[in-house]
C-alpha cells in the first residue's frame, strides 16, 4: 500500500523555504525527506499531500499523486526528522492503528482501518487550508482524538529554517548508511596525485572525476561524491559533507563539516556547516558559514557571510516580517529560491532572503529581505514580476531546465501573498 507525505503545520515556521516547497522537499543531510522515505521503505509508492496552491507544481516535479485521498497504510509528516529508531517504531507496528508522537506532535502514523484513515485525510484538508489562508502556524491535533495507541518516540522534526542546518551534520551520518563506503566506481577518475584520508569512510561514485592534489578527509565523518560530480584540483573536503550528483567543486575550494552540496551545483571558495539544495552557485571565493541556499539561488563572486556576532550572543532572525531569537550562536544567511547577489556582497549573522530577491550594492543590506526584494543597505523596491520570471526562465533553461506554467502560477502567487511585506519607505 501507498506511503503518504504530508505537510505538517510547521509550513508557516519554515517559511521562506516552503513558499514554493513543501517541507517533505527541504534538504538535510544527503536526502530530502521524499527522498530519504524512498531509501528507508524501497520501492514503496508515494502519495503527496500538500497545500493547495503547490499541488500542480508538486504533481508536476515529483510525478507522484498529490492531493488524492488514497489507500495509504503509513503517513509520516514532512517535517519529521526521520531517523533509524523511528523507522524501526514503524515497521515493527506496520499494519496496526497507531500514531508516532514526540511530546505530542504527531510524527507519523500507520493505518490498519479505513476510519482512521478518514480522520487523518479530514485533518489534513481541513488544517492545509487554515494554513494557507492564514499564512501562520497553527496548533497541532490533540492525538488523543484520534482514539487509536500513541507510541511516544525519540524524534523530532523541523520547525525553524535553521533546524535544517542544525541536524545536517547528524543526517549525513546516519545517510551514509545507504552508500557504499570504502569504495570508489571503477568507471571513476580519481588523479594519482590526490590524498584519500581515511578512504574506508568515502564513497565516489560513477562518473567522478577528482583532480590532482585534492584531499578527502572523512576522519571525523563520511564523504559521499555522487555519480557525475567534478572536484577540481587542489580542492579540500573534510567531513561528513556530501557531493550530489553532477555538482562541481571549484578548483582550490575548501568545503568543511557539515556540508551538503546537493545536486547540480557549482560551489567554491570557503564553505563550513551549509547546505547547497540544489541548482545552487557559489562560484567564487568568499566565505558562507552555517547558511541555506534554495534552488536557484546564485551567490556573486566574493560574497561573505557572516555567522557569528561580535559578542558570541545568540542571534536573531525574522521569518516574513515576525523576529525569532534561534537560540543559536552561529547563523549564516537563509536564501529562499530564485534569490541572487551580486558581487562583494556583505550578509549580516541571521540575514533572511525570501523568494526572487535581487540583492546588490555595497554595505549589508536589511537582515529581513521579503520576497522580491530589488536592492540592498542602499535601499529596496519591488522586483517587478514579469522581469523576475524572464531571468528566472533564463536562469534555468541553462541547466536545461523550464519554468513551466505551473511553476510560474506557483511564484505569481507567491509574490501577491507577499506584496504587504514589502511596503518600502520611499
Amino acid at each position: 500500500m501507498p506511503i503518504c507525505l504530508f505537510e505538517d503545520f510547521s509550513i508557516s515556521t519554515l517559511l521562506p523555504l516552503t513558499h514554493v516547497n513543501p517541507d517533505f522537499d527541504l534538504r538535510s543531510g544527503v536526502f530530502t525527506l521524499r527522498e530519504r522515505v524512498h531509501q528507508y521503505f524501497e520501492n514503496e509508492e508515494l502519495e503527496l499531500f500538500t497545500r493547495m496552491a503547490l499541488a500542480e507544481a508538486i504533481a508536476e516535479r515529483s510525478g507522484h499523486p498529490v492531493n488524492r485521498q488514497g489507500t495509504a497504510d503509513l503517513f509520516i509528516g514532512g517535517s519529521t526528522i526521520l531517523r533509524p529508531a523511528l523507522v524501526h517504531a514503524i515497521r515493527e507496528h506496520r499494519g496496526e492503528d497507531r500514531l508516532f508522537a514526540s511530546g505530542r506532535r504527531l510524527l507519523a502514523a500507520t493505518v490498519a482501518t479505513a476510519s482512521l484513515r478518514e480522520k487523518l485525510f479530514s485533518w489534513l484538508k481541513t488544517g492545509l487550508i487554515r494554513e494557507e489562508l492564514a499564512h501562520r502556524p497553527h496548533s497541532h491535533p490533540d492525538i488523543l482524538e484520534f482514539d487509536v495507541p500513541v507510541t511516544e518516540v525519540d524524534a523530532s522534526a523541523f520547525r525553524f529554517p535553521w533546524d535544517l542546518i542544525s541536524w545536517n551534520s547528524v543526517l549525513l551520518k546516519e545517510d551514509a548508511s545507504f552508500f557504499p563506503l570504502g569504495s570508489v566506481d571503477e568507471r571513476a577518475q580519481v588523479a594519482a596525485s590526490a590524498e584519500l584520508v581515511a578512504p574506508e569512510n568515502i564513497f565516489i561514485g560513477a562518473d567522478v572525476r577528482v583532480g590532482p592534489g585534492c584531499v578527502i578527509d572523512a576522519t571525523d565523518g563520511p564523504v559521499i561524491i555522487e555519480s557525475g560530480a567534478v572536484i577540481m584540483p587542489q580542492a579540500l573536503i573534510m567531513g561528513p559533507v556530501a557531493v550530489g550528483r553532477d555538482s562541481r567543486i571549484k578548483a582550490a575550494a575548501k568545503i568543511y563539516e557539515g556540508t551538503t552540496v546537493g545536486p547540480v551545483c557549482k560551489v567554491g571558495g570557503e564553505v563550513e556547516e551549509s547546505i547547497f539544495h540544489s541548482f545552487s552557485n557559489k562560484q567564487h571565493d568568499g566565505f558562507v558559514g552555517h547558511s541555506y541556499l534554495a534552488p536557484w539561488t546564485n551567490l556573486g563572486a566574493d560574497t561573505n557571510t557572516s555567522d557569528l556576532k561580535n559578542n558570541y550572543s545568540p542571534i536573531r532572525a525574522t521569518l516574513e516580517g515576525r523576529e525569532h531569537d534561534t537560540g543559536r550562536m552561529f547563523l549564516g544567511t537563509i536564501l529562499a529560491d530564485h534569490s541572487k547577489c551580486g558581487i562583494n556582497t556583505m550578509f549580516n549573522t541571521g540575514t533572511v532572503a525570501g523568494v526572487g530577491c535581487n540583492i546588490f550594492g555595497g554595505d549589508f543590506p536589511p537582515k529581513f529581505l521579503p520576497s522580491f526584494s530589488w536592492g540592498g543597505a542602499a535601499g529596496l523596491t519591488e522586483y517587478e514580476f514579469d522581469r523576475f520570471a524572464s531571468t528566472a526562465s533564463a536562469v534555468m533553461q541553462r541547466r536545461d531546465r523550464i519554468l513551466t506554467e505551473a511553476e510560474r502560477r506557483l511564484l505569481r502567487d507567491v509574490f501577491v501573498q507577499t506584496s504587504a511585506q514589502r511596503d518600502f519607505a520611499p
